[in-house]
């Protein structure tokens, strides 16, 4: 099955389905998983400590996938101070789609364009979009409210279509996206892709522990807390993850949660997509069911 719109085609991909890239969770075999479905796996460069283990890492994935894959860069160096090393192994390897977030992605698109690379942005406002799509950015990914980990807080039928009007640029649109009804929806209220983050959680390939794959499938939307308080950026996570680790209901950034207890390895994030997520799927089976459905109900749909 092939879906064309313009990042299908931007990106040489079958489909219009990114897997987001998460942190401690998407390794090559998640990401090969992903772009061997017809989406485009992807990974966040700090899933390796060094440059050195990236490089090793994408040339695991490149063994086991010919197919276009992503690597998302966080640019504030407060978060990832060796950002511009990674840009340097990420663009070695050829990658075809860069993600950035937390910072301007000027020096990324600039560098990208030597390899023919595109580099895709995370947002949550209008403001962000600008500053972006002056910087040069090939895509916005428009990251909505119930969206996993890093989140904005603008409901996603006002947040797609709003981004769209205002920006010229192909819209991802990222928020509880767990199937192809939600994709249908998206794709609809003007995205050109959609981001799959939560619903690839509960798949053999990620790198979660059993006990968070079986928390996502257990929780419901009501069971998702949205705060600053544990990363300092407001965030979507499992709330009986949080209620392990401690206390949030005092200001302060994580100020009485357990020291042991740290952000995304024992304190798990989730989206509102949980809502539609009931069991163990294999990623590849994810994201051909999610194109199925999506045809399905274009199928359906009075003409």
């Amino acid at each position: 099955m092939k879906l064309n719109t313009r990042i299908t085609e931007m990106l040489g991909i079958d489909l219009p389905i990114i897997g987001a890239p998460m942190f401690l969770v998407s390794y090559p075999d998640l990401v090969v998983a992903v772009s061997e479905a017809g989406g485009i796996g992807c990974f966040p460069s700090l899933n390796y400590r060094s440059p050195e283990q990236l490089k090793d890492g994408l040339q695991e994935i490149r063994s086991k996938t010919k197919k276009p894959i992503g690597v998302n860069l966080i640019l504030h160096k407060a978060h990832n101070p060796n950002w511009s090393k990674q840009l340097e192994v990420v663009l070695d390897a050829k990658v075809e789609l860069l993600i950035t977030s937390l910072g301007s992605p000027r020096t990324v698109v600039s560098e990208a364009k030597s390899v023919g690379a595109k580099v895709f942005c995370d947002v949550t406002t209008l403001k962000h979009a600008n500053i972006v799509a002056k910087a040069g950015a090939d895509a916005l990914i428009a990251v909505a409210q119930g969206a996993g980990g890093h989140a904005g807080n603008t409901s996603p039928f006002s947040l797609f279509p709003y981004l769209k009007k205002e920006v010229n640029l192909p819209l991802v649109a990222a928020g509880a996206i767990s199937g192809g009804a939600q994709m249908a929806a998206a794709l609809s209220l003007g995205a050109d892709a959609v981001y799959v983050g939560t619903r690839l959680i509960a798949t053999p390939e990620a790198m979660a522990s059993e006990a968070y794959k079986q928390m996502i499938i257990e929780s419901g939307p009501e069971e998702i807390v949205y705060t600053e308080k544990i990363s300092g950026i407001p965030a979507n996570w499992l709330k009986k993850s949080v209620e392990k680790a401690g206390d949030l209901s005092h200001s302060g950034q994580s100020q009485n949660l357990d020291q042991e207890y740290k952000r995304w390895r024992d304190i798990w994030s989730a989206g509102h997509g949980v809502a539609q997520i009931e069991g163990l799927v294999p990623a590849k089976e994810i994201i051909l069911g999610m194109a199925k459905e999506y045809s399905d109900i274009l199928n359906r749909l009075p003409r």
